[in-house]
Order: C-alpha cells, then structure tokens, then sequence
C-alpha cells in the first residue's frame, strides 16, 4: 500500500488521496487502489498497482492478451443468465418441496421448529441436497512470468497427456512475442500443432459456455482451457448441489506459486478450448 501511495503522489502532486483498500483489479490479480482527486479540476483518478510486482496497471478494460481491469461479477452477469434462472429454478423447486412436505407432515414453518420435526424433514429423501463432484488428477503448474498464463495452462494440459514441455517451448509454439500475452487463436495453435499437444481438432468457443458442456468434458477425463479477461487457466473439475454450481480450477496465477484446486463459482468465463484428437 506504501509504495502505491508513493506513486500516486509523484503522478498527482497536487492531487488530494480520498481513498486507498485492497481490491482483485483482475480475477484473481490483486492490487491496491488509490482514488486520487485533482484539487484544480476537481476530477477523480484511480490508480492500480499490482501487490506482488508493484507495477502500475492501466485503468482500462483489460483483453485476453492486455493487463487491465475488469469484474468477475460484472461478467457473470453477462454470461450466467440462462444458468442463473436454472439455478433459481431449482432452488425454487427445493424450496416447494419442503414446504409441501412440512404441510404434509403438519409442521408449520412459519414459527419455531423443534429439533424432532427438523429432524422429521431433513431425513426425507426427497428434499435432500446432493452434492455431485468429479476432479481429475492434474499436476499445478505456477506460470513463469505475468504473461505466461496460457503456456502454464497448457503446460498442466500437456503433462496430464504425458508430454513434458517447457512454458518457453509452449510460448514460442503459440506464436507471439514477448511481453504480450497469447490470444485465444495463438493457444489454439498449440493445442492443434503436431509440435504442440496434437490434438489436431480442438476447437476454441466463446459461446454457448455451460456448466452441463464443462460437467461433460470433465466425466469424460478431458480437461479444458478456461479463460477470463486476460488469463487462463485449466478447469480440471466440477462441484454442484441444488442452487450451486461451481468449477474447479488450476490457477497458474500469482507468479511462480499458482493456486490449486480452487472452487470457482460457475459464470465468469468467456472462452474455452475443448481438446479433440
């Protein structure tokens, strides 16, 4: 926080700091932001540094191959509405059935439960919650540096088909260049190429992005590249009850330590890579 406070006052002097907190600028980067306000035009400006470089992050929607900022929640917005209804939908459903089934067994809900009664409705089968859960057994692979999220996705991906390759050997198959990050076409190439993971006939999408099409990847032990805005990762699993729908994802993010296994709520992406022989 000290260091991003230093760079606020050396780029706004004569600017007045109005707040300063925590804050993931780009699932799941964090960073600190400053709201700085100019006391002349009396205009407002924010500024993000990245908590584990302390580089400055451009305040500027963020792509698939450019640092920026951007809001998991705003995307699932975007992408999670026919989800969402199915999710409400079955909730909804849950719901019903109890009450159904307190009424037939004449309990009012609406007042105090005894533990007997509670007890009475939690056995019945009908309304029971089951969690339904699959992961496939993937190595994580930490990326090497902040633009090498896609060679450490595709690195696990590979190492999961027995091919070891390097994140600099995935990189240079991918066909970009130092320091940008690589396209979801550029991935592409590498899941396809013969020089790559071979999977001649994968394909990339970006629509229709369900839970149901990762659930079936997954049962059929083929993991996929997830991705963001401006990261991917490897989604190796899947968790869901009524009303909650989640993926299990390898992060390759932060730098050199990754996060593995983590449950991630179904909704924030917008691009896959299904791999096809």
């Amino acid at each position: 926080m000290k260091k991003s406070i230093e760079i606020a006052k050396s780029k706004y002097p004569e600017g007045e700091i109005k707040s300063t907190k925590m804050v993931v600028y780009s699932y799941s980067e964090i960073g600190a932001m400053i709201i700085v306000k100019d006391k002349k035009t009396e205009e407002e400006h924010r500024i993000f540094v990245d908590v584990y470089t302390l580089e400055v992050v451009p305040d500027e929607p963020a792509t698939e191959t450019k640092r920026g900022i951007w809001s998991i929640y705003e995307q699932r917005l975007k992408n999670g509405i026919d989800e969402n209804l199915k999710v409400w939908q079955e909730s909804n459903d849950l719901t019903t059935s109890i009450k159904q089934k307190a009424n037939s067994m004449k309990i009012n809900i609406t007042a105090p439960i005894a533990e007997e009664q509670m007890e009475k409705l939690s056995g019945d089968e009908t309304i029971k919650a089951t969690a339904v859960t699959k992961t496939l057994d993937i190595d994580l692979c930490a990326q090497e540096n902040n633009y090498y999220c896609a060679p450490a996705t595709a690195q696990m991906i590979a190492n999961y088909y027995g091919k070891t390759q390097t994140q600099d050997y995935i990189y240079g198959i991918m066909g970009t260049t130092a320091p940008s990050g690589a396209s979801p076409s550029q991935q592409l190439t590498y899941y396809q190429s013969s020089e790559g993971l071979g999977k001649t006939h994968s394909i990339s999408v970006t629509t229709p992005l369900s839970f149901s099409a990762a659930q079936n990847e997954i049962d059929h032990g083929t993991p996929f590249k997830s991705g963001v805005t401006d990261h991917a990762r490897a989604c190796i699993g899947y968790y869901y009850t009524t009303g909650d729908y989640n993926l299990i994802i390898h992060n390759p993010s932060p730098v050199g330590v990754g996060r593995g296994a983590v449950m991630e709520p179904f909704g924030s992406e917008i691009n896959r890579i299904y791999l096809r022989s």
